[in-house]
């Protein structure tokens, strides 16, 4: 059987009872990140990205992101981070950054 992600544009509805067979979860106790957020991928280092998307796979929701500097094993696997590559992480994978992380990376 193959499965495969299905790209969402806002929000799909979801919960957080991991246990349900019948609704999209969120696998994190924090709030989706809106798009255009920045969040950490705590994911084998990659480190901080850009919130492009949604997607659902297997059952899960996800964001869909675009690394800022991803390692170098990244970019060998992927080619550079764009929107054209984007990658899916999910709710355990990532953590929210504070307001303050944000407006200091723009500076």
């Amino acid at each position: 059987m193959t499965t495969h992600c299905q790209l969402h544009d806002i929000v799909p509805t979801y919960t957080r009872n991991l246990v349900s067979k019948d609704e999209i979860k969120w696998s994190a106790e924090f709030e989706v990140p809106a798009i255009g957020e920045d969040i950490a991928i705590l994911l084998n280092g990659i480190g901080r990205a850009k919130v492009v998307g949604y997607a659902t796979y297997c059952g899960y929701l996800g964001v869909m992101t675009v690394p800022y500097s991803p390692p170098q094993w990244w970019v060998w696997q992927n080619g550079m981070p764009g929107l054209h590559n984007a990658a899916l992480v999910f709710g355990a994978e990532i953590a929210p950054l504070p307001a303050t992380a944000t407006a200091e990376a723009l500076r």
